[in-house]
């Protein structure tokens, strides 16, 4: 069965503009896959170089073995492929972004297409698309104890929750939400910051909710439950896979109990880095946010940046909703204003759905207007 987004695209000069004209270079895209049209996927396809982020299985197929095998072999996948638009992410003129839910007999897997044109008047190009991985949420729980069985896991976990294994393997059960598991098993390689070398650990992956409510529900409902687990396998902290980051009992408990204060809330989340000239924040995409990012010379020094960086993921976190574009915020005597953010913190990275809020200075001072407005603490001023 094909996509929602399948069917024949309007040529280059017909496709509307917007949100629209994305979905619809998608849909001829598919298409052509799936009707194993070479001559057009290539036509609809970026071409130019790109980093190793932005490539695929087609690319690294055509690669390998030729277009033409390339398209054979994916037209057949795509002829069959049932997936669900979720979100299109427009990050600029130049680039966009397609989120999707793609269903597949085992799991349902989130996945995104990257867009891009030369300029603001050219056809959108397909850069490639991939598995959405801040999507997932992949949760390892050390196994201290010799031996657990099946029954003790399933009786630790909270009300309305089920276990159910197969050996090795099995799911973890939700009224609304499923997580694969798999373990106790010895990982491939043992995260250096974990504590308590544990030989084996229980994983736990999930596909995030599209909605940030749902996403939320579902995040505090997992946590609970590998937090059960971690009290019955004997390990000390859970570890976060993809973002490899600890997670220590005590804040877990803290987060759960919604005892956590704002600054302990967006520690827990995210994390601020710096890449490339900016301060940024890691993790809160995790709750449907955006993220956070700023050129590290907006304040005084990268440090008072960072700081005012922290300030605002605390609003954001605690107010669970995401600052309004053209939103001013005063820092002193200085007017930043909230814009939209760049596709991601490096080249051939995403921020992922939720994008990212960035702030500029406006080059002036504090002026009075119908704009919302925020103030900074003063001692941010840098």
């Amino acid at each position: 069965m094909m996509s929602a987004l399948a069917g024949e695209g309007p040529e280059a000069n017909d496709v509307p503009r917007g949100t629209a004209g994305v979905i619809a270079h998608v849909e001829a895209f598919r298409a052509a896959l799936a009707a194993r049209d070479v001559e057009r996927v290539q036509a609809l396809r970026w071409l130019a170089p790109r980093p190793a982020g932005e490539r695929d299985l087609l690319s690294d197929m055509a690669a390998a073995e030729g277009i033409a095998h390339a398209i054979d072999a994916l037209s057949r996948f795509w002829r069959r492929a049932e997936v669900a638009l979720e979100r299109v992410r427009l990050v600029d003129d130049l680039e966009a972004e397609v989120y999707e839910r793609l269903s597949l007999p085992a799991e349902s897997l989130p996945i995104v297409t990257v867009l891009r044109r030369e300029s603001a008047d050219a056809p959108w190009k397909i850069v490639c698309t991939n598995e959405a991985y801040d999507e997932r949420y992949v949760l390892w729980v050390p196994v201290a104890a010799d031996a657990v069985d099946e029954l003790a896991l399933t009786s630790a976990l909270p009300d309305g929750s089920e276990l159910l294994m197969d050996g090795d393997a099995g799911v973890l059960a939700h009224d609304a939400w499923l997580v694969h598991v798999r373990g106790p098993q010895v990982p491939p390689e043992w995260p250096a910051d974990l504590p308590g070398q544990t030989p084996r650990v229980i994983e736990l992956a999930t596909a995030l909710a599209a909605d940030p409510t749902e996403r939320r529900e579902q995040l505090r409902w997992l946590l609970g439950c590998a937090r059960a687990l971690l009290g019955v396998v004997g390990g000390h902290a859970l570890h976060l896979r993809r973002e490899r980051r600890v997670l220590m009992p005590q804040a877990i408990d803290a987060i759960l109990a919604g005892t956590a204060t704002p600054a302990q809330a967006v520690r827990f989340w995210a994390r601020i880095d710096r890449a490339e000239g900016f301060v940024l924040t890691d993790g809160l995409r995790l709750l449907g946010l955006p993220e956070i990012e700023a050129r590290e010379d907006l304040l005084a020094t990268p440090a008072a940046t960072q700081a005012l960086i922290a300030w605002l993921a605390e609003r954001v976190t605690k107010a669970e909703h995401v600052a309004v574009l053209g939103t001013e915020i005063a820092v002193g005597e200085r007017c930043l204003l909230v814009t939209g953010g760049r596709r991601g913190p490096r080249r051939g990275r995403s921020y992922g759905r939720c994008g990212a809020l960035r702030l500029l200075d406006t080059e002036g001072t504090v002026r009075r207007g119908s704009r919302s407005r925020m103030r900074a603490p003063d001692d941010l001023g840098g």
